[in-house]
């Protein structure tokens, strides 16, 4: 009984963390936004790297937390390097 409660405990500790390892849709907008601004003032092309972006944006102002989350990544992906 008590390896079944602490193990019951243990999945659900892990279940529950997972999420907060996970960058959130706005943390990496956060991130992007200072990176494509330097960029842009800079003069670099960002091609694909923008449209990503703006897209990621988009799904977030839709409330497409996921949608959002795969775009960012993606425009991370895609930012020319510096």
């Amino acid at each position: 009984m008590r390896l079944t409660t602490r193990l019951t405990a243990f999945v659900c500790t892990l279940a529950l963390a997972g999420p907060v390892w996970a960058q959130s849709a706005i943390e990496l907008k956060k991130e992007l936004l200072p990176k494509i601004k330097k960029a842009q003032a800079d003069g670099k092309d960002l091609g694909e790297a923008a449209t990503e972006y703006k897209e990621g944006d988009k799904a977030l102002m839709d409330g497409l937390q996921e949608e959002a989350v795969a775009h960012f990544k993606k425009s991370k992906e895609l930012m020319p390097k510096e």
